[in-house]
């Protein structure tokens, strides 16, 4: 596979990928100034994945050995871009037992919780309260299993071009590329379809009163034309057409909102899959099964490497 998003290469102190091909790290702005809110509560009270393991929580369903949200916050931590977290839940408890090590406030990136409010909306508002005004902010899921420091990066690194809105979308001939069995929802822009890689920004305050116009779609983010409906019908109509690309349509979003709105195109087909039904899980345990064993096997290589010049192979 040639997603180098599958190993998260970013969460070394010295990267494999680096050592072992020499090509050069991406020139990524690493300043920490984004507080990330993780969004972790249940949408539904028989959440298909939950129940397959009789959990309340999907968000606490471990995965490859590790409950989802772990995974998030982990990946959120290593990145280069998040200086602390936020966690939208409800349950502290249930939280302490199964990730008891999770929530630190005197952290190095600082990680603390929050409870769900009645709508997704306004859960992230409720974090955005809590966090202060620490703009910019990243908002993600605690089903986003797949997610890796290097995206992180990447979304972020983007994300910084825009005064407003910055959104996280995988074309489709990645995802199609290196996993076609993945069923995905398309956004039909001109050219190529847009998967949604549950990577949102919000650069400066301004960018606010665009919570409040999602909470009018929320409920149809699974519906691509309601979806698009609710930017007024000639949208609507150009979008059965075909009549706008990806950078067409957000222009005409910012224009509508009066927040400038970019999509952050990702390169990496993972960002795209999260966790939504058994088949999913299914899908996301072989890819973290196959992401530890690479990273294992490229371990070893690299021991035998440096053991070979007379170099100390460093300590696990």
């Amino acid at each position: 596979m040639n997603d180098m998003a599958m190993y998260d290469f970013g969460a070394l102190d010295h990267p494999i990928h680096d050592q072992v091909t020499h090509q050069p790290r991406q020139n990524y702005d690493t300043s920490r100034i984004f507080t990330a809110v993780v969004l972790a509560g249940t949408r539904c009270s028989h959440d298909p994945v939950a129940s397959m393991f009789g959990e309340t929580y999907k968000a606490l369903v471990a995965i490859d050995g590790q409950p989802m949200l772990a995974r998030v916050v982990e990946a959120l931590k290593n990145s280069r871009s998040v200086r602390r977290i936020v966690v939208v839940f409800d349950d502290a408890d249930a939280l302490q037992t199964a990730c008891p090590d999770l929530v630190s406030a005197a952290a190095d990136i600082p990680v603390t919780l929050t409870g769900c409010r009645a709508t997704i909306c306004d859960s992230v508002v409720g974090a955005l309260e809590q966090a202060g005004a620490h703009w910019p902010y990243i908002v993600t899921t605690a089903d986003h299993a797949l997610l890796t420091a290097t995206m992180v990066d990447r979304f972020c690194n983007e994300a910084r071009k825009s005064r407003g809105l910055a959104i996280g979308l995988v074309e489709r001939r990645h995802i199609e590329a290196h996993h076609p069995g993945s069923k995905r929802t398309y956004l039909p822009f001109r050219g190529e379809g847009y998967s949604g890689a549950n990577l949102f920004a919000f650069m400066s305050k301004d960018a606010v009163p665009v919570i409040n116009f999602w909470k009018r779609i929320e409920r149809e983010r699974k519906k691509p034309w309601k979806l698009f409906a609710a930017f007024g019908w000639r949208n609507l109509a150009g979008l059965l057409f075909k009549r706008f690309n990806i950078d067409q349509a957000f222009e005409r979003a910012s224009k509508m909102l009066g927040v400038q709105a970019v999509p952050v195109k990702l390169p990496f087909a993972e960002a795209a899959i999260d966790v939504d039904s058994p088949q999913d899980y299914a899908q996301v345990t072989d890819i973290l099964e196959r992401r530890r064993k690479t990273l294992a096997t490229l371990r070893k290589s690299l021991d035998l490497e440096l053991a070979s010049r007379g170099h100390a192979v460093p300590a696990e």
